[in-house]
């Protein structure tokens, strides 16, 4: 065979056993991708919560607690207040990841907020507005943890407050809040709340929630 078509016929075959590894590592790679599947999701603006229920510390449980926030509805606004969602029903699962708009009105004091999934807190945090008082976020409250300034973390502290505050500038801190937990059980439970001064008194401190997201992920 001529040395011009002994070549060619190299270059033939190593260009599809390149080809070959592609389509294989192409094929092997889609095979393993992580699947997100979005299973909640409520930004509020039809004013629907969604099977989101309120449970006030006294109180009938799931009024409806929908309000306007500087232009925009919200979940809201709470004082000494749970809310809850459950899912149940989920499909195979490894993992889930809930993330939301967390908006701390007016004057809090490394007051108590927390979450929980299925009962067990996975974060259980102060938060403050007094540039006077120090907050635990976004570190746990207790235990040694180290202190932060007021309002550490926020990703917009220039917000007015609700009430109390709704003249100032920096009324309102707005946090973005993401978790992902390892999870594989086909019900899915989800729940915040708050406890600290001003108890009944939701001009001088409450909270709310936008945006809210869970999403399933399936390795």
């Amino acid at each position: 065979m001529p040395q011009f078509l002994q070549k060619n016929k190299n270059h033939f075959f190593k260009g599809l056993l390149g080809a070959l590894l592609v389509l294989l590592c192409f094929t092997s790679c889609f095979k393993n991708l992580t699947q997100l599947t979005v299973i909640y999701q409520n930004n509020f603006d039809d004013y629907d919560q969604k099977g989101i229920k309120v449970f006030p510390y006294l109180g009938q449980a799931n009024p409806i607690s929908i309000v306007k926030f500087n232009g925009n509805p919200v979940l809201g606004m709470f004082n000494n207040t749970s809310i809850e969602i459950t899912l149940p029903g989920l499909p195979q699962h490894t993992a889930i990841t809930v993330s939301f708009d967390l908006y701390i009105h007016d004057t809090w004091r490394n007051d108590l907020w927390k979450y929980t999934f299925d009962g067990v807190d996975y974060k259980l945090t102060g938060f403050s507005n007094d540039s006077t008082v120090q907050q635990a976020y976004p570190n746990n409250i207790g235990n040694g943890s180290a202190l932060s300034p007021a309002m550490t973390g926020a990703q917009n502290k220039n917000l007015p407050g609700a009430c109390a505050l709704a003249n100032s500038p920096h009324g309102t801190a707005m946090y973005r809040i993401e978790q992902t937990i390892l999870h594989s059980n086909s019900t899915f439970d989800f729940q915040c709340s708050d406890a600290g001064a001003f108890l009944y008194t939701p001009c001088n401190r409450t909270w709310s929630i936008d945006n809210l997201t869970i999403t399933m992920i399936k390795n």
